[in-house]
């Protein structure tokens, strides 16, 4: 029983340092430009193994796909540890989000969007993935936005609008690097969503820039 568990222990840890290993070929590389190849050599692994646990190149950018948007649920979970301790509030949200899409993570997401659109079995995997990922963040707003004001379908809207233009922005960052712009940006539209009756606290209204 323990040689077992240990094996499957293992059998985890290798799987963890490949779908990692495949998330940094993809940053680097692309997923067109990426091989099993590559990836086995960047986790350390022979291709055998990895051929073992990902018997194709569709299979292992599926298995990268999934942990890599379990983990971007798990720090969505995480903010949402800190709205409820009182630690993170309606400006530091929108500065955490603005730095989740603008980090690697989301440049790979990016890689993937681009391929999920002529490859349906990226498209399979990425649609369920991607919306417990918006669901979680909705929860996250729900408990953070006072706004007696607004339905749940304008929170929502609300929401939506901000993530869609995190994402441009993100987008936009591998062209243009203007931290200033983007900055201004976030007052912007926290001014924006303040306006418009949005907030985590009375405090926040006043507190525009």
């Amino acid at each position: 029983m323990i040689k077992r568990k240990n094996q499957e222990e293992k059998s985890r840890q290798t799987q963890a340092r490949i779908t990692q290993a495949t998330i940094e070929c993809i940053l680097e590389k692309g997923i067109r430009a990426t091989s099993t190849v590559d990836v086995a050599h960047q986790a350390g692994v022979s291709r055998g193994a990895l051929v073992h646990h990902y018997p194709s190149k569709t299979s292992l950018m599926q298995a990268a796909l999934e942990d890599l948007l379990n983990r971007e649920v798990g720090s969505v979970r995480d903010m949402a540890i800190r709205v409820k301790a009182g630690e993170l509030n309606f400006d530091s949200l929108l500065k955490a989000l603005h730095e989740h899409f603008k980090g690697d993570m989301y440049m790979v997401t990016l890689e993937y969007l681009t391929n999920a659109r002529t490859d349906p079995a990226i498209m399979e995997v990425l649609v369920p993935l991607a919306a417990k990922f918006n669901d979680s963040l909705e929860k996250i707003w729900e408990q953070l936005v006072v706004s007696s004001e607004h339905s749940s379908h304008e929170k929502r809207v609300a929401l939506n609008a901000t993530l869609c233009m995190m994402r441009g922005m993100g987008a936009q960052s591998i062209w243009r690097n203007d931290p200033e712009l983007y900055r201004d940006m976030l007052v912007f539209w926290k001014q924006t969503l303040l306006e418009l009756g949005f907030s985590a606290t009375d405090n926040n209204r006043r507190e525009l820039a």
